[in-house]
């Protein structure tokens, strides 16, 4: 198995845009250009492990699925339960 820097840029992206953020905001909240990010999404650049770290932290995703693509059964599950806290704060919203 080996890294696949498109296939991990193309997660980062994913999980940016599942998150309605843009490119910009998302470089803002990690401290790097937003030049940089977009060159780590596009897999032409990879981000140091320090920034990578800080990007699964930040999506709450293990290093494993952010580099790998590999999800494991707790990680699917954790992505569920933010998946019902939104739409819980939505529904709260409209009450």
């Amino acid at each position: 198995m080996s890294f696949d820097t498109e296939a991990c840029g193309a997660r980062i992206r994913e999980l940016r845009k599942g998150n309605k953020l843009t490119q910009e905001k998302l470089a803002e909240e990690l401290n790097i250009t937003d030049s940089h990010l977009r060159r780590i999404e596009s897999g032409t650049r990879t981000g140091s492990i320090d920034l990578l770290i800080d990007i699964a932290a930040y999506f709450e995703v293990s290093m494993d699925y952010l580099l790998l693509g590999k999800v494991d059964q707790s990680g699917k599950v954790r992505a569920e339960l933010r998946e019902v806290q939104k739409q819980l704060k939505r529904i709260t919203a409209m009450l």
